[in-house]
């Protein structure tokens, strides 16, 4: 909203004489002020409450009450905030209104936040998510309604100020899928930058430079400028460390034009502090120069020691690119300093955590103490009371025993039949390694027997001159050594991942790429069989998995399909559902028995087969392609007809 649209608001609510038309423009100046003007802000709030009162308008007698704990809080008067929200707060538990008490317990939660006090903040917010939770539980309200995934965010946000950055993760990944399974596309955002903002101080630029850019179209459809503002910060500073100096200069500019619009100076500073460092980054020091002089001026302006530090740090690599070594030199002095005092605050506030921690283990012990000093009352009064409650206390102690030896006594019997499942799955593996070695055994002596065989005819037709046979005989040791090495490549997977030795690295991964490299190696065989081998895999398709079992997963569904399919085609497919990408290997070969459907990921000698051309297999790829695919967070489905052909489907996360 312009100032000109702003002012003209004032105007008429000042003019106006009907109160439900005051009462509407006081609303819309309060939402208009609250980030900007905040006293004025707390003035139009009191003027909803004092019309809504004078009109006994319940409803916006709470509506001048939550704008007054909002306006206190943003202005950092958090005692006379929560005296409003409190004052909310108990009208509605009075009104046994579940919906509003959550809202009131996330709003004191907010206030608790802003004023540093983490313990009562994220104890106000879990009251309200679980109050949500139990609203949907009970079928009262929807996801949406209730904006479970803003408190979810709030709780994300609280452990982030306390540097637990594994739970603050964890919440806010909750809040995104919340506010996905609801549509709320507002919250989605939120979620996602503040995971960017996670993995930005974890120096994981291009991931967080993906969930920055889903933010950002979503912001800018809701003309969410406040939020808008802190996006094109974040892009600008990733961008930045990508080396991405046009990018940089973009996002810069677009951060000074909304704060400016907003009125808010930090952010406005940062964007001149970053565009500052976009035009080092494209080389254009006049202009870097300027800005980041701009930048140092209004840091100091605010005491903005993260504006002032960029500002030090851009002036000193503008003048030791321009040769001026002396300035350069004293710029590097003062980025040093204010680093110095950021460091400083940065362990004040840290040791203001750990006091108020340390202030909560001591209210426990105190508690505890008491309670302590309670049961030795209770027991001195126990031991002064008469022969009969004596008794009684006898047989109640008689009872605990009984009921402690019972207790133990189931102890001690679960745990012997976990103790024999136990036993019982470690006899199961060792029969499975046994038949699996004694497979893997068989089959390498099959290969080398080949190996030996084939040489002996080799020497045979080389004395004899017989080129076509010597021909055959090196196809033969060929396409043994393929299978050989196949068979060894799955062995030592599989004993990686039996020996939990296997450290899986989720990274973004192109489908096509992989799919096509693949297809380049099984050609020739795909070729020798008479066999279509081709993908209908988009360039533009991303998977979040851990490459190297992506490709074992790949390499083996392809080999298997290839091993039973005579004269047919192999195709290998995608298609989106959801969150997920399904990647498909379809075959028109000879099927799978329906007697083998069931174990065909198990290790055993009973579902081996042969291919159309005698090919001989362990069993053993096709479970590696379960284990990985799980381990990837996937899941595996199979359908097959005999003499009609096979469908393996492999479903992972897409990006």
């Amino acid at each position: 909203m312009s100032q000109t649209v702003t002012d003209s608001l004032r105007s008429e609510f000042f003019k106006q004489n009907n109160d439900t038309i005051r009462s509407n423009l006081a609303k819309r100046l309060f939402a208009q002020y609250v980030y900007t003007k905040v006293d004025s802000a707390i003035y139009f709030a009191e003027q909803v409450k004092s019309i809504a009162q004078k009109r006994n308008i319940e409803k916006d007698v709470l509506t001048g009450n939550n704008y007054l704990g909002i306006a206190y809080t943003i202005k950092g008067d958090y005692e006379t905030a929560v005296l409003y929200m409190d004052e909310m707060l108990k009208i509605h538990l009075e009104a046994g209104d579940s919906m509003n008490i959550a809202y009131s317990y996330n709003n004191i939660g907010l206030t608790y936040l802003y004023a540093g006090d983490f313990l009562k903040s994220s104890d106000n917010f879990i009251k309200s998510a679980r109050m949500k939770e139990e609203l949907i539980r009970r079928g009262e309200a929807t996801a949406a309604e209730v904006d479970l995934a803003s408190t979810l965010l709030n709780i994300g946000i609280t452990y982030e100020s306390q540097s637990d950055t594994l739970r603050a993760n964890e919440y806010y990944a909750m809040a995104l899928e919340e506010a996905v399974k609801a549509e709320d596309v507002s919250n989605a955002a939120k979620a996602r930058s503040s995971l960017a903002s996670l993995l930005i101080s974890q120096r994981k630029y291009e991931s967080a430079l993906l969930y920055l850019k889903e933010a950002e179209g979503a912001f800018t459809a809701q003309n969410d400028l406040f939020s808008l503002g802190k996006i094109y910060n974040n892009l600008s500073l990733v961008y930045a460390e990508l080396e991405n100096g046009p990018q940089t200069v973009t996002y810069a500019l677009r951060s000074i034009d909304v704060n400016k619009q907003l009125g808010n100076e930090l952010s406005e500073g940062l964007g001149m502090m970053y565009l500052g460092l976009g035009y080092i980054k494209t080389k254009e020091l006049t202009k870097a120069l300027e800005i980041s002089k701009k930048a140092l001026e209004l840091g100091l302006r605010l005491e903005a020691n993260e504006v002032t530090s960029g500002s030090y740090n851009n002036l000193r690599e503008v003048y030791s690119a321009m040769g001026d070594y002396k300035r350069a030199y004293d710029y590097s002095l003062l980025h040093e300093d204010v680093n110095k005092e950021i460091y400083a605050l940065e362990r004040a506030e840290q040791i203001e955590r750990l006091s108020a921690l340390y202030e909560a283990d001591k209210r426990e012990i105190e508690i505890e103490q008491l309670n302590q000093e309670t049961a030795l009352k209770s027991l001195q009064l126990a031991k002064a009371s008469s022969d009969k409650k004596l008794l009684i206390a006898l047989l109640l102690s008689a009872v605990v025993v009984l009921l402690l030896i019972v207790y133990f006594y189931r102890k001690i019997a679960q745990n012997r039949k976990e103790l024999r499942a136990k036993n019982d799955e470690l006899e199961t593996l060792n029969k499975t390694k046994d038949r699996f070695f004694a497979i893997v055994s068989h089959d390498l002596r099959g290969h080398i027997t080949a190996f030996q065989g084939a040489g002996r005819l080799l020497k045979h037709f080389i004395a004899k001159n017989d080129t076509d046979k010597v021909g055959k005989v090196t196809a033969e040791i060929d396409n043994n050594a393929n299978n050989l090495g196949h068979l060894l490549d799955n062995l030592l997977q599989w004993s990686v991942d039996q020996l939990q030795g296997y450290a899986p690295k989720p990274e973004r991964v192109n489908v096509a790429a992989v799919v096509e490299e693949l297809i380049e190696t099984y050609e020739p065989l795909a070729l020798a069989k008479g066999i279509k081998l081709y993908s209908e895999v988009a360039t533009d398709q991303f998977i979040i998995v851990d490459k190297g079992s992506f490709f074992v997963i790949l390499r083996n569904l392809i080999a298997n399909a290839l091993k039973f399919t005579e004269q047919g085609e192999v195709k290998i497919s995608t298609k989106k559902k959801g969150t997920r990408l399904v990647l498909k290997v379809k075959d028109t070969g000879i099927g799978i028995p329906e007697n083998l459907l069931e174990n065909i990921f198990k290790i055993g000698e009973e579902k081996i087969r042969r291919g159309t051309q005698n090919e001989k297999g362990t069993g053993l790829g096709l479970n590696l392609v379960y284990e990985f695919t799980k381990m990837n967070g996937g899941d595996i489905k199979l359908e097959s007809r005999e003499g009609e052909g096979t469908v393996f489907s492999i479903s992972l996360n897409h990006v």
